[in-house]
């Protein structure tokens, strides 16, 4: 990887970009301002930055181009419908520099939109997207890392949208996070029309009795498009009950 960021950098016209990445970063187990790259006027924001993020991103964008593109020719023709995930870096984000995002190759920014590169390969692969955090609110993150899913969500939502990109969601916690099923019910509610919603993960503690009647609830709180042959009521549970079916969602789920 460093052959190809050196062949970058001397085909820019400068070489000495190439010998290494940036030297002011913090290590793995430090804060994003332990040292000056992140910080407000940091070398992200140097043209130096600039060259780096961008070929960093470039260089990830171009991998998942080329998995998607083999999914794509090899499903094809089958009517099998391919989807691909990205992870929801939340943490930093509401800082300029969003360090967690640029870590992972996103190069998403304050005054940047690092997501419509990896919108655009999925759509020219005629993929669709999975974003998780469904179940994560603002207001139970931890105020020291700045974080908010629910305006990252917001951001790459419309951004996959507007190029034409399906959009699926996820929840993120396998065992729940406070508020979690109030924000999966926001999310899959109003003008927020997903493709599917996958929900994980079955197991004991989805059956157990802290968790399993807060997810019926939760169910049950949708519209759901059709009903199952074996979930319809029998004869002496209609004229107990009537069973009302809405057709005005296009929102499918299912648990992983």
């Amino acid at each position: 990887m460093l052959s190809l960021l050196k062949q970058r950098a001397e085909s820019s016209g400068n070489p000495l970009w190439g010998l290494g990445g940036p030297h002011d970063v913090p290590t793995y187990d430090q804060s994003p301002y332990a040292s000056s790259f992140f910080k407000d006027g940091g070398s992200w924001e140097s043209s130096y930055g600039d060259f780096f993020l961008s070929w960093y991103s470039a260089q990830l964008i171009a991998h998942g181009d080329s998995l998607l593109s083999l999914a794509s020719s090899t499903f094809g023709d089958t009517g099998v419908s391919i989807y691909g995930k990205i992870p929801l870096m939340h943490a930093w984000y509401g800082t300029r520099s969003r360090p967690s995002e640029l870590t992972a190759g996103f190069y998403n920014t304050a005054n940047r939109d690092g997501y419509e590169q990896v919108a655009d390969m999925f759509a020219k692969n005629s993929c669709k997207i999975i974003l998780p955090g469904m179940d994560l609110s603002d207001a139970n993150q931890p105020n020291e890392t700045h974080s908010s899913p629910e305006l990252l969500l917001a951001q790459t939502m419309t951004t996959f949208r507007n190029q034409g990109v399906k959009v699926s969601g996820q929840n993120s916690s396998e065992f729940g996070v406070p508020g979690g099923f109030e924000q999966m019910k926001k999310n899959l509610s109003g003008d927020n029309v997903l493709d599917l919603f996958s929900y994980q993960r079955m197991g004991a503690y989805f059956f157990s009795p802290e968790h399993f009647p807060s997810f019926t609830e939760l169910v049950r709180s949708l519209n759901q498009p059709k009903l199952h042959l074996d979930d319809l009521p029998t004869e002496e549970e209609e004229g107990a009950e009537s069973a009302v079916m809405s057709q005005e969602s296009s929102v499918s789920m299912q648990a992983a």
